[in-house]
């Protein structure tokens, strides 16, 4: 989508300086700008935002279940090879 803006002339001095420093062309270093600025005013979401309604979504039984999990397994097999 193509945007007009107006610089003033010290801003686009600033900005070809910028352009020639970095060796891109002016619209990149406009879009960089852009992006970095957005990002400041709504920041993007943590990993742990975006899965934070799924956490606990499976109703596991119980909350030990690493920690118990060689008990049962012995459970398990003891009553599966039982004689």
């Amino acid at each position: 989508m193509p945007v007009s803006i107006r610089l003033g002339p010290q801003l686009e001095e600033q900005l070809a300086k910028a352009s020639r420093k970095l060796r891109v062309n002016k619209t990149e270093v406009i879009k960089r700008s852009l992006e970095l600025y957005l990002t400041q005013v709504e920041p993007r979401r943590t990993p742990y935002e975006l899965g934070e309604g799924l956490f606990g979504a499976d109703d596991s039984q119980g909350s030990d279940l690493s920690s118990s999990f060689r008990r049962r397994l012995k459970r398990r097999l003891r009553a599966k090879h039982h004689r």
